[in-house]
C-alpha cells in the first residue's frame, strides 16, 4: 500500500514524538529511527516526481 505524502508526515511526527517523550528504550528508538529514515525516503521520492511533474507543466 502506498501512503500519501501527508500520511508520511503524520507517522514521521508520530515516530520523533515517541523518540523524544524520554520513555522509549533504545532498542526500540533504533527501531522507530530506521522506520522514520524510509518514510524520510518514500516522502522525498513524492516531492521529487511532484517536483517533476510542477517542471513539466512549467513546459507546456
Amino acid at each position: 500500500m502506498t501512503q500519501t505524502f501527508e500520511d508520511l508526515m503524520k507517522e514521521i511526527k508520530e515516530i520523533l514524538q515517541k523518540i523524544e517523550d524520554n520513555q522509549t528504550g533504545l532498542d526500540e528508538a533504533i527501531a522507530l529511527y530506521e522506520r522514520g529514515a524510509v518514510l524520510i525516503r518514500q516522502a522525498e521520492e513524492i516531492l521529487a516526481g511532484a517536483e517533476l511533474k510542477i517542471t513539466m507543466l512549467g513546459r507546456d
